[in-house]
């Protein structure tokens, strides 16, 4: 297990420009939403600002997962790896470990912004933690989605694909289904579109739970595939 920490944290060390940057965002739209703390904040900011965070934070953690291997190959540094005795399997654990690290801190960094957006809009910051874990859910199913389609697609077109995959069965209707909570990620961007304030809304365990096994899911399938593929081969 050591090898796949240090990998991870050195997955970290790699995308510490991007990941101040993300930190960097988050506190300036908290701001922004806040107008720089001249006005009272309207609790429709609020909601706008944990939905718009949630949905960038997983979106950037399956463009980081997805660029991973290419990144890794195009440097050839994946076949030092490879070499330490570590499997291709535990490689791909790591990057599923570092992007979920980086989830868990922007989560965290997230929520303290909106605990105090929503102390300024004088509403109850409750439902902000329940959101917390859903991201870090979230970003960790977009994570070994885009990382899964990653070995064998581009990066862009793994994130594209990505993204299409949780998005295409609202466009279909697919949430009036039983079956909607089964298919990667979509139930939990309901989720996330239907965030309120309000007591009513409440995070769904299930949901959480379901994605837990289906990150698991992907990571495997991405370790099947990739065990196949031909790393000595650069890539541009």
């Amino acid at each position: 297990m050591k090898p796949v920490l240090l990998i991870a944290a050195n997955f970290l060390r790699e995308h510490r420009w991007p990941v101040l940057i993300m930190f960097a965002w988050i506190a300036l739209t908290a701001a922004a939403a806040a107008d720089f703390g001249r006005d009272h904040v309207a609790s429709d900011d609020v909601v706008f600002y944990v939905q718009q965070q949630a949905v960038y934070i997983c979106l950037f953690s399956a463009f980081l997962a997805a660029d991973a291997i290419h990144n890794e190959r195009r440097s050839r540094r994946i076949l030092l790896l490879l070499s330490k005795a570590v499997s291709r399997a535990q490689y791909l654990l790591a990057i599923v470990l570092g992007t979920g690290a980086m989830a868990i801190a922007y989560a965290l960094f997230f929520g303290v912004c909106g605990v105090w957006l929503a102390a300024r809009a004088m509403v109850s910051s409750a439902p902000l933690w329940p959101m917390v874990v859903l991201i870090v859910v979230g970003s960790t199913i977009a994570a070994t989605v885009a990382l899964f389609f990653s070995t064998f697609l581009n990066p862009y077109v793994a994130t594209a694909v990505t993204l299409g995959l949780f998005c295409a069965p609202a466009l279909l209707h697919a949430q009036h289904h039983r079956w909607f909570v089964w298919l990667p990620g979509s139930p939990l961007l309901r989720q996330v579109v239907e965030f309120s304030l309000r007591p009513e809304w409440s995070l769904s365990p299930t949901a959480l739970i379901i994605a837990v096994l289906q990150s698991a899911f992907f990571w495997a399938g991405a370790a099947a595939i990739f065990d196949r593929r031909d790393i000595a081969v650069a890539v541009e």
